[in-house]
């Protein structure tokens, strides 16, 4: 993993939420607050129509530019944003709304003050809760996807990722550091976190092209669609233990 592929996959020119929300679901409307008295900017959710079909979106915010990550803390999602997620997966079951996650993050917010105020709780209760999701729930990576904080966000039927992108439970030089690696390389031997590698073991479903923005939008849109409809039939009891084979059986490839 080379210094120009994490740049890449870091860079400010990325697909965002708001470019995928404008191009991909019409009527979006937007829910703000956590119900306690906190708004994330970090996290954008609410309702909209895909193919007149009503979902639910929570997307993470990243930023193009300085202000713009400094106001949404460069993606890092405080226990507010998690706990605003929550409240629009409640009312995905109760609507019966497919739920669609957008993610492009370095990990949770691990400020003093999020660790005070329930963040390891509420990232905790967010994952249970995906995975018992009574409906269908998609994850799709635009570009970085670290630590339980993406996990809270991407523990769902299907996964779609960026050609560029990554998927781990902390960033490479994190793992390199812990893994004590002389050589960045290797941290691929004992850690995938890239699309390719996670589609080949299985854990992610769709790998989408980078050639340029229409391209990838066009492709999230077809397999977006496909898997919508794949997923509707199941029941809920089906969706749930698909969610937990699809991570065992990650784990035993692995």
């Amino acid at each position: 993993m080379d210094s120009n592929f994490l740049k890449n996959v870091r860079s400010n020119d990325r697909l965002s939420t708001k470019l995928i929300i404008t191009n991909l679901f019409d009527e979006f409307f937007e829910n703000h607050g956590d119900r306690v008295g906190e708004e994330d900017a970090s996290i954008t959710g609410g309702i909209g129509l895909f193919h007149n079909r009503p979902v639910t979106i929570i997307g993470i915010n990243r930023g193009e530019t300085l202000e713009e990550r400094l106001i949404y803390n460069f993606g890092a999602v405080k226990p507010s944003g998690y706990r605003k997620a929550m409240r629009l997966l409640n009312e995905a079951e109760k609507f019966k709304r497919p739920v669609v996650t957008l993610i492009n993050m370095p990990g949770a917010d691990a400020s003093v003050k999020s660790e005070q105020t329930g963040q390891s709780y509420v990232i905790s209760e967010m994952i249970l809760k995906m995975g018992a999701l009574k409906v269908p729930n998609i994850a799709i990576f635009l570009g970085e996807g670290q630590s339980g904080g993406a996990l809270a966000l991407a523990n769902a039927n299907a996964i779609m990722m960026v050609e560029n992108s990554l998927f781990s439970v902390a960033s490479p030089e994190a793992v390199n550091a812990i893994l004590k690696k002389s050589n960045s390389n290797e941290i691929e031997t004992s850690l995938p976190m890239t699309a390719s590698e996670l589609f080949e073991i299985g854990l992610v479903d769709v790998v989408l092209p980078e050639t340029n923005q229409a391209t990838t939008i066009g492709s999230m849109d077809k397999n977006l669609t496909e898997l919508i409809e794949k997923l509707a039939i199941n029941s809920v009891d089906e969706l749930i233990e698909q969610r937990e084979m699809k991570y065992q059986t990650f784990l035993e490839k692995w």
